[in-house]
């Protein structure tokens, strides 16, 4: 009977093992991101889970682009020519109010929020070329923080209150970091190929960004001083604007030619295990939601 309690003890075991990795997966919260759609020359705002569960946040007949959640998940801001040419909007997400924070006649883009919720950076050529401006979320107190002879663009505030850039530096965009003021400016790369959209993880030690070093746009990390770089993604398509989950899991980004063929995608963070999460029309500009928001739901 020995070898038969034996055989008996390890079916048990195996099955209660595969019942908690299946109550565990059931569990799991899918990840949720937000991003632009474009039917038609139609841009709206969408979110989407990994399950492939979808819901469309904005209808407009104008275009409304680069969705980013506040932390809070109250709010959302976000690009839009509803009244002419790029500008920065807000969603009010509890009372289903959008409020225009930019007026200025030049376009506004590239929004990102401050981790306290209550500042949004965004990009404007309004002094003559691209350069990094912030403001108060409700619009007030707007302030240029850089003054580049070239191009400063793509922000992102990160939690150890600095704001992370690219910066054109002779002829190359570089990731630079600065205080929320625009004071203390420090060069971080200095190789070659444009390094764009740099944003520190949450846990502080890592900077994601996409660039062309190796000839076409790939995705990239790098530890806060630059000393180690690890190249993500090696795909004949562009990979470009990724974007950290909140547990630093995973990366969300767009692959596609700029064409017909552009879609959403979904990894690990150390670039296994790619994920497509959208099959028809152009889309672009994802950010995820915050794990506790309900967005959606």
């Amino acid at each position: 009977m020995k070898p038969f309690n034996t055989m008996t003890m390890i079916l048990k075991f195996s099955i209660v093992l595969l019942m908690a990795l299946w109550v565990s997966n059931t569990n799991a919260q899918p990840y949720r991101i937000l991003y632009t759609k474009q039917i038609n020359n139609s841009d709206n705002i969408y979110l989407i889970d990994t399950n492939g569960n979808e819901n469309q946040i904005t209808n407009h007949s104008r275009k409304d682009s680069s969705p980013i959640l506040s932390p809070d998940g109250n709010f959302m801001v976000f690009t839009s020519e509803r009244v002419g040419w790029w500008k920065i909007w807000i969603l009010d997400l509890k009372k289903n109010e959008y409020k225009q924070l930019t007026t200025a006649s030049s376009a506004a883009y590239s929004p990102s929020w401050s981790p306290d919720g209550n500042h949004i950076l965004f990009v404007s050529s309004q002094t003559g070329n691209s350069e990094i401006f912030a403001m108060d979320k409700n619009g007030k107190n707007q302030k240029n923080i850089t003054n580049n002879e070239a191009s400063d663009t793509m922000p992102f505030w990160g939690k150890d209150n600095m704001i992370y850039y690219s910066s054109e530096i002779n002829g190359t965009y570089q990731i630079v970091r600065m205080s929320p003021n625009g004071d203390n400016k420090e060069v971080l790369t200095k190789d070659k190929g444009d390094k764009l959209m740099p944003q520190l993880s949450n846990d502080g030690k890592t900077i994601l960004y996409y660039g062309n070093a190796d000839g076409n746009l790939e995705i990239y990390t790098t530890n806060i001083t630059n000393t180690s770089k690890t190249r993500l993604t090696n795909h004949p398509l562009m990979d470009m604007r990724p974007r950290w989950s909140s547990d630093d899991k995973k990366i969300v980004f767009e692959r596609g030619n700029k064409g017909d063929n552009h879609h959403i995608f979904i990894m690990d963070a150390n670039g296994k295990s790619v994920k497509q999460l959208t099959f028809s029309n152009y889309n672009y500009a994802p950010s995820f939601v915050p794990n506790a928001v309900d967005i959606g739901k």
